[in-house]
């Protein structure tokens, strides 16, 4: 089997991913590994979606569009109001928005990526492209392809979402520092809708490995939580027990403030207390 290498260099991926956010691009379509027909193409591309489509010439030009919109052989137009036709000059990207957005892309079957009527790859199931400026995009056809219209390549590539960061979960790993302590008590404290209930949610989902409601959470204009509750983390749906426990507590309300203050204030002498147990503090 042929293996799959992109003719975009990082820097140019870098560069079209630099118009569409934190993502990056994996490659679906190949045409010179999966052929230059409209039915190879389908059958790597339909149903993915954003694309970035990318054709590329013996005059060294490479030009290309952007949807949002997945592909399919309907023969409808399919509209996108953030569909756009770029080239490169250089390193340089010449973005091309779309100006019929009704019209931006079009579903044919015997055809690849076809962008309205005015940018079309593997056109009519050939190594050629079709282009005719002003038909829902405008661009200048010698800057975008140099008017060679032979295609040596054509790469499509779904665009997809890339984390913020990457990080590496070991919970089972986790263990207090000090022998005498069994568990790490988190005691949550904010403002009514500050997200404490929603907070345990979102962790409690990560370590269970699904999602999880599993505290009452929600959008009111008092307090959801009623009362001082602990929850305690487990490791995969059926793992377990974390040495972790988060304590949820009722929302700071300005009318109830005293009430809720109160009951905090002396769990926090309980934990100032156990602390001067645990580490001779004095």
């Amino acid at each position: 089997l042929s293996t799959m290498n992109s003719l975009l260099t990082r820097d140019q991926q870098r560069t079209i991913c630099s118009q569409l956010g934190r993502v990056k691009l994996q490659l679906l379509y190949k045409a010179s590994i999966h052929g230059f027909t409209g039915a190879a193409f389908h059958q790597r591309c339909d149903n993915h979606s954003p694309t970035v489509s990318v054709g590329f010439n013996a005059s060294g030009y490479m030009f290309g569009g952007y949807t949002k919109q997945p592909f399919s052989q309907s023969g409808q137009y399919v509209q996108d109001d953030q569909a756009f036709l770029f080239t490169f000059s250089g390193e340089k990207l010449l973005r091309y928005p779309v100006t019929g957005p009704a019209n931006a892309v079009r579903m044919i079957a015997n055809s690849g990526p076809y962008f309205g009527e005015a940018l079309i790859l593997v056109y009519g199931s050939k190594a050629e492209v079709h282009s005719n400026p002003g038909n829902y995009y405008t661009f200048n056809a010698a800057e975008m392809h140099g008017n060679d219209l032979n295609l040596t390549e054509c790469e499509v590539y779904e665009v997809e979402g890339k984390p913020w960061r990457s990080m590496i979960w070991k919970s089972e790993i986790y263990k207090p520092t000090v022998s005498s302590v069994s568990q790490v008590r988190v005691l949550l404290i904010g403002a009514v809708g500050a997200g404490k209930s929603s907070f345990f949610n979102s962790i409690n989902s990560v370590f269970r490995g699904h999602v999880t409601s599993q505290a009452i959470a929600g959008c009111s204009t008092t307090s959801l939580t009623t009362q001082f509750r602990s929850y305690s983390l487990k490791a995969g749906r059926e793992g377990k027990p974390l040495p972790i426990v988060l304590c949820d507590t009722m929302g700071l309300e300005e009318s109830t403030g005293k009430q809720v203050v109160k009951p905090i204030f002396n769990i926090y002498l309980s934990c100032d207390f156990w602390l001067k147990v645990l580490f001779g503090l004095q």
